[in-house]
């Protein structure tokens, strides 16, 4: 009886140990949900399926999207906020629907800070600009004199925040240009608009902007990050072409609700880091126009997302985004 009675209590005893390490040992025991904040079927799908299938196979089960588009991605960010904190329903999605949230929304349904675990990064990419194919403008040179000619008539076409922060970045930077912001739902609704000749140039991200480019529809004439992209390296950036400070980049996460067990935390960041860092994830990242990103440890993400909501304050000044 002694001898049942020490087992039974050092059963009890280890359900109760800090962290959460025997919730992980066999984690995961049975499928995980991947919310993500976007259509099915669309570009951002795609990338979000992609990860489900190589977490798949790294970690032999199974790991199902559960598409949660809307409310600026923050119907997806909110589900997450509500699951139960067992490793079992996590986001995968662009970190600005998370760290942008106090500078977009007048009463913000979560804190990007406090409300989440953040556990790895998955890939950083920048944005494009880009005009028609049959435009005479090769340089962004080309186009700022022609901008600063045509003045307040001219315009140019954003689909969310980051284009309209680096739209509004590109006017300043290059001289204080009066060119009227165009908003579409989504940059191919710009198309028609760019086809008649109504729309200057639209700022993308590099899904939308290394396809029209590759089927003659656009022309690809700089990249918002600092330094050259490794899998782009022909586009040029903002600077090299003449126009200082511009500098956007986003990242995409995966994050967990708060409270979830460290253990299963530390698993599915090795996991993360393994899978964005194959030859694979690579590839698809790249052909995309994006970059493998990867931080020393969930906590290094944490950090790195704290920054990123700091960044998100200036950006949303310089974008004169209007809290909705």
């Amino acid at each position: 009886m002694k001898k049942f009675l020490a087992g039974a209590l050092a059963l009890a005893f280890s359900a109760y140990i800090p962290g959460g390490a025997m919730a992980a040992d066999d984690y995961p025991n049975r499928p995980v949900t991947l919310i993500a904040g976007f259509p099915a079927g669309s570009g951002a799908d795609v990338y979000a399926r992609f990860f489900a299938k190589k977490l798949e196979e790294k970690m032999k089960q199974t790991f199902l999207v559960d598409n949660k588009p809307g409310g600026l991605g923050s119907l997806s960010v909110v589900a997450l906020k509500n699951a139960k904190p067992d490793g079992y329903t996590l986001l995968i999605a662009s970190a600005d629907q998370l760290t942008a949230a106090p500078y977009i929304f007048n009463n913000p349904p979560y804190d990007p800070i406090k409300d989440f675990e953040y556990i790895a990064p998955v890939f950083s990419q920048a944005f494009m600009m880009l005009v028609n194919a049959k435009s005479p403008y090769k340089h962004i040179s080309e186009l700022t004199a022609a901008m600063k000619e045509k003045g307040d008539k001219a315009s140019y076409s954003t689909s969310n925040f980051p284009s309209t922060i680096l739209g509004e970045m590109y006017k300043v930077n290059a001289g204080g240009l009066q060119t009227q912001q165009v908003r579409y739902k989504t940059a191919a609704d710009a198309l028609n608009d760019f086809a008649s000749g109504s729309i200057d140039y639209t700022i993308g991200d590099p899904v939308f902007g290394l396809a029209r480019s590759r089927d003659g529809t656009l022309r690809v004439l700089a990249v918002s990050t600092a330094k050259r992209i490794s899998s782009v390296p022909d586009i040029p950036t903002f600077a090299e072409e003449g126009v200082p400070n511009v500098d956007v980049r986003i990242w995409w996460v995966l994050a967990a609700p708060k409270g979830t067990p460290k253990a299963i935390i530390d698993t599915m960041y090795k996991a993360m880091t393994e899978v964005t860092t194959s030859d694979d994830a690579r590839k698809f990242v790249g052909t995309n126009g994006g970059e493998p990103m990867t931080l020393e440890s969930p906590q290094a993400t944490l950090d790195y997302a704290t920054m990123d909501t700091k960044r998100w304050e200036e950006w949303a000044r310089i974008g004169k985004l209007e809290k909705q």
